[in-house]
C-alpha cells in the first residue's frame, strides 16, 4: 500500500498544526509562570494620595532657629507664610505627597515645613535681616534692581547631595546645604 501525495500533506499539515498547539501551550504556561512572579507597575498601587506633590517651589529661605545652629549654615528652608503668593500660584498646603521618596522611605504624605528642611537648600541672595532689608529698599539702586527681599527661593537638593540628608531610619537628616 502506497501513500498518496495528498494524505502525506494531510498528515504533515496535522502534524505541524498539533506542534504549533503544542508551542502555543507551552509558551502560555511559561507567560503565566513568569507573569506569577513579576509584579506590574502598579501592582501595589493600593490608593489615591489627595495632596499636591511636595515642591520646593513652596519653601523660602529662614534663618535657622538656635536650636538649629549650624556652623556650615545659618539658613534653612521653611515653608512660605501664610500670605505669600507662592502658596497660592504653586497650590501650596501644610501637608504634600511624595512617592518613592530617597529621604522619607516609608512616608506617602509629609508636612510641607519637613519636606523643606529635607529636600530644599536655600539660595544665596536676600538680606540677612529686615533692617537691612528696609536699608537696602530706601536706596536709589532699589528702583533698578527691584529692591531687597528678606527671603530668598529655595532650590532641591542636587542628586549627589541626597545621601547627605538622608538618613537610614528614613527620616533625613540636617545637611546643613546651601545653594551657591
Amino acid at each position: 500500500a502506497l501513500l498518496q501525495p495528498t494524505s502525506i500533506v494531510n498528515n504533515f499539515d496535522s502534524a505541524m498544526n498539533f506542534a504549533w498547539s503544542l508551542f502555543l501551550v507551552v509558551l502560555l504556561l511559561q507567560l503565566a509562570e513568569v507573569a506569577s512572579r513579576v509584579k506590574g507597575l502598579f501592582s501595589t498601587y493600593s490608593k489615591v494620595l489627595k495632596q499636591k506633590e511636595c515642591t520646593c517651589n513652596c519653601c523660602i529661605r529662614q534663618k535657622r532657629l538656635p536650636n538649629e545652629g549650624s556652623a556650615a549654615s545659618k539658613y534653612k528652608c521653611a515653608l512660605a507664610p501664610p500670605n505669600d503668593s507662592r502658596l497660592t500660584a504653586h497650590g501650596c498646603t501644610e501637608q504634600c505627597s511624595v512617592v518613592n521618596d530617597p529621604i522619607f522611605l516609608q512616608a506617602t504624605t509629609v508636612e510641607m515645613n519637613r519636606f523643606c528642611f529635607y529636600h530644599c537648600q536655600p539660595t544665596s541672595g536676600g538680606s540677612s535681616s529686615p533692617l537691612q532689608a528696609a536699608t537696602a529698599n530706601q536706596d536709589t539702586q532699589a528702583l533698578m534692581t527691584g529692591g531687597s527681599l528678606l527671603d530668598a527661593e529655595c532650590v532641591s537638593v542636587r542628586p549627589d547631595q541626597l545621601s547627605e540628608v538622608a538618613s537610614e531610619d528614613g527620616n533625613g537628616k540636617d545637611g546643613a546645604l546651601e545653594a551657591r
